[in-house]
């Protein structure tokens, strides 16, 4: 209520609101580009940017008690000048604000509990007067720009009439969050994790076996998260992700080299959902949660119907001369890392499959799910699960090639060969760069496994010479020279 916003203004009173949507999507986002945050610049699913800006306007005298934030802050000045004073807080990169200037008990409460968890060497809500006496001191005018991060102590005053100021405020993702979604999703994976927690009150150690066989259950299954489940290459890149990929004209990992022997691995945090067809499909989906990024129906329809792609073309064309890409469509998503209360995906994707790569997308997905049912009843008999999860560029070249039934069919199909090695090459890429895949380190010159096995029979080797030293037959002779 902008009349109502004057009239408290013109008696005297401090104003603080939030500033219009339109110049927090202008500032935000740009700034966070700036500091190089990429995925955790916005928030999962929806993508809206993790900040927000407050507009102050005060009157000379106003005054702001010590205090800390937990958003790093970028204060433009407006118009007028304050006089801020600054201390250093007692956490580094804190979870919630120190606001002894606003001391309602849920406020204390909250607050505390966390800071006590963060530091528990400064138990103090508020330092004593003398903590502050060498604080540091910095007047803005007109014009400037001050930045302080997060967790510091800091007192504010304005020094003239009718100051005017912005803070922009961000909350970029914190490593926590990232790591503790992750996690989450691959508990959700087990069945034993997953059952409510029931039939425990008054049985206190059954309830305690209950849940180390819990704590059990999720450290087997975390430690087999690694740094690539985590961060594809999608999701660190300076620019956001597109939302739509068509596979046939995408330029995504175009720098990886990919050769039939090369091998692969899906990722623990992605899954690949194909999406329904047709105008009512669409329809739903346009209506679904934002969490999942959803797009108009005009949208979807354009994608089926062969409409432009999110990448620049690459003007390649099939063997009669039909452009790559062409006819009939299937449209998938691709999530990464939805282990939240939202189910929102850190990363979503929607690939736009044509014809010539549906035998190969779909050999993929058959493949993960075969590899997810092995991986399960190989965790319930309480065993380590092999390498289930490995396959040959050559693998997916074989299932993309049509069977031929007679000889001529196989001279037809050989003249098609290179082509049909740069469509799976280039879905191979494209699925790495994306986080579905991930290609493998070659162990040695004969592959991974190779090289497991040459490190297996090291360890080997070392444990029967530690047998002969140390064994019966050892200590006899030793014994005999002495």
């Amino acid at each position: 209520d902008a009349e109502a916003a004057l009239g408290l203004s013109r008696a005297g009173a401090a104003l603080y609101f939030r500033a219009p949507e339109e110049l927090e999507q202008l500032l935000v986002p740009g700034i966070c580009s700036a500091l190089g945050s990429a995925f955790a610049g916005v928030y999962p699913g929806d993508g809206k940017p993790r900040g927000e800006i407050e507009t102050f306007i005060s009157g000379r005298g106003h005054v702001t008690g010590w205090h800390t934030d937990f958003q790093h802050n970028f204060t433009i000045q407006l118009r007028g000048s304050k006089t801020w004073r600054f201390k250093r807080g007692p956490v580094e990169h804190n979870i919630r604000a120190l606001t002894p200037h606003y001391n309602s008990r849920s406020n204390y409460e909250q607050q505390m509990k966390l800071h006590l968890m963060s530091d528990p060497l400064s138990p103090a809500y508020k330092p004593p007067d003398a903590f502050f006496a060498d604080a540091e001191e910095v007047t803005v005018t007109a014009g400037s720009v001050l930045y302080h991060p997060a967790g510091m102590w800091h007192h504010v005053e304005c020094t003239s009439d009718n100051s005017v100021s912005i803070n922009v405020s961000l909350t970029c993702a914190t490593w926590a969050d990232l790591v503790g979604d992750a996690i989450r999703q691959l508990l959700w994976a087990s069945p034993a994790l997953r059952a409510p927690v029931v039939g425990i009150a008054g049985e206190l150690q059954r309830a305690r076996r209950a849940a180390e066989a819990a704590l059990c259950e999720a450290r087997r299954r975390a430690s087999a998260l690694t740094a690539d489940d985590l961060l594809p290459p999608a999701m660190v890149e300076a620019d956001r992700p597109p939302r739509r990929v068509n596979v046939a004209t995408s330029r995504l990992g175009a720098n990886v080299a990919v050769r039939p022997a090369d091998r692969f691995r899906f990722s623990r945090l992605a899954v690949i959902v194909q999406l329904p067809q047709g105008r009512r499909a669409a329809s739903h989906e346009a209506s679904s949660s934002s969490s999942c990024g959803s797009d108009d129906e005009a949208d979807f329809d354009r994608e089926l119907d062969g409409g432009s792609s999110t990448h620049q073309a690459t003007g390649e064309t099939e063997p009669r001369g039909r452009p790559v890409g062409a006819g009939a469509r299937r449209l998938y998503a691709l999530h990464v890392n939805f282990g939240n209360e939202d189910v929102a995906s850190w990363l979503r994707l929607r690939l736009v499959v044509s014809q010539p790569f549906l035998a190969a997308m779909e050999w993929l997905r058959n493949r993960h799910l075969a590899v997810r049912r092995m991986e399960e009843a190989w965790a319930s008999s309480r065993g380590a699960a092999p390498s289930l999860g490995f396959f040959a560029a050559r693998e997916l070249l074989n299932a993309a090639t049509p069977r031929a039934s007679d000889g001529a069919v196989v001279a037809k199909e050989g003249r098609r060969a290179a082509a049909r090695w740069t469509r799976v090459a280039r879905l191979l890429r494209v699925l790495c760069h994306c986080g579905y895949l991930q290609k493998l380190r070659a162990a040695g010159p004969n592959g991974p496994q190779k090289g497991a096995r040459r490190a297996v029979a090291k360890r080997r080797a070392a444990a029967s010479d530690r047998r002969r030293r140390d064994g019966p037959e050892a200590r006899l002779r030793r014994q005999r020279r002495q």
